[in-house]
């Protein structure tokens, strides 16, 4: 079975004391993550063993994670255990000097530059305004909101909820979260969001790493003419720190973000904000429309406004759910959603 070793040790104590109590003794989580990342990167270029190819989509899921301490020597495998043309399937795992700290699975998925390309050149007739959701659809952002929400549940001195299930507060409004996952009445809730945002704004916003395939497919857009922009519940002004944090910029017409008292939160709600701030007409512009996003709030806002939809199911959400408020287009990889934008 072919198999990748790689070394590192970990020297990242801001994202270590980011991951809650401010211990450096603590995972860092995304840099072990990385490692292995890294481990099944390098052996897919090793097998593919052509430079002309590019990586449009990787997806990878951790089993378990265990503490290691910052400073730590750790060792990322990767081995082979799939390979249909050049989608690949990885079991990964990273180990300390004291045993294994984190073990799951890696799927990556690479096309041919001149093909991709190609794509990208197909012209596109139907839309006009692609939006995009944040969390799950353009970045991984689980550690820092997790960090986030523990450290504002922590500071309530109230019964911590459990937080392994993403889909549970990936997705839904910030209050809502408060309300529905801690149990929180209006008042709480609301100094709960306050704690969240104080700690993310400091910490939580850096733990951010755009998909692999993601700028492709926003160059891609851009050079065919389509207006984009970021459509997220997140306050307005982290969804915009965090596409600078990911140097994204560049690609957007406009970031749009809920407003701090809690206004503007539901996608039903956003997705005309959107249109509008991009210099179009909701009402006029809705068949030239599309919102692209990873959970089934993501669905039902754009049901709600009359837009098309495709789920990514590289994120956070499930198919199923999406699938249950009417989702009928998803894709695997951010190629596929320039194949499904093309179609």
């Amino acid at each position: 079975m072919t198999e990748k070793t790689v070394f590192q040790k970990i020297e990242q104590p801001q994202l270590a004391s980011a991951m809650g109590s401010g211990s450096l003794d603590v995972l860092a989580t995304p840099a072990v993550v990385a490692l292995m990342e890294y481990a099944a990167s390098s052996l897919a270029d090793e097998l593919l063993g052509n430079k002309e190819l590019t990586t449009v989509g990787t997806r990878i899921a951790i089993d378990h994670t265990s503490p290691t301490p910052v400073g730590a020597e750790v060792t990322a495998t990767a081995r082979l255990i799939a390979q249909n043309g050049r989608t690949f399937e990885f079991e990964v795992s990273a180990a300390d000097q004291k045993g294994e700290i984190a073990r799951g699975t890696h799927t990556r998925v690479s096309v041919k530059a001149k093909s991709f390309q190609q794509k990208a050149d197909t012209k596109f007739n139907r839309y006009t305004y692609v939006l995009f959701d944040l969390d799950g659809t353009i970045s991984r952002s689980a550690e820092g909101i997790r960090a986030s929400l523990e450290h504002a549940i922590k500071q309530l001195e109230v019964p911590m909820p459990d937080l392994d299930d993403y889909t549970a507060y990936i997705g839904p409004p910030l209050i809502d979260t408060f309300k529905n996952l801690v149990g929180l009445d209006d008042e709480q809730a609301e100094i709960g969001a306050q704690l969240y945002r104080s700690y993310y704004r400091r910490r939580g916003k850096n733990l951010n790493y755009a998909y692999e395939g993601i700028e492709e497919l926003l160059n891609a857009l851009k050079e065919k003419g389509c207006k984009l922009a970021v459509c997220t519940s997140k306050y307005e002004p982290f969804a915009r720190e965090i596409v600078e944090i990911l140097e994204l910029s560049q690609y957007f017409d406009a970031v749009c973000g809920s407003n701090l008292d809690g206004s503007r939160k539901d996608k039903r709600d956003l997705i005309p904000y959107a249109v509008a701030s991009l210099g179009g007409n909701f009402e006029r512009d809705r068949q030239a429309t599309v919102l692209l996003g990873d959970t089934y709030f993501d669905t039902k806002g754009a049901v709600e406004c009359g837009v098309d939809f495709i789920g990514v199911e590289y994120g956070y959400g499930t198919v199923e759910e999406m699938k249950r408020e009417g989702a009928k287009l998803f894709a695997k990889t951010p190629a596929d959603i320039l194949t499904l934008l093309n179609s």
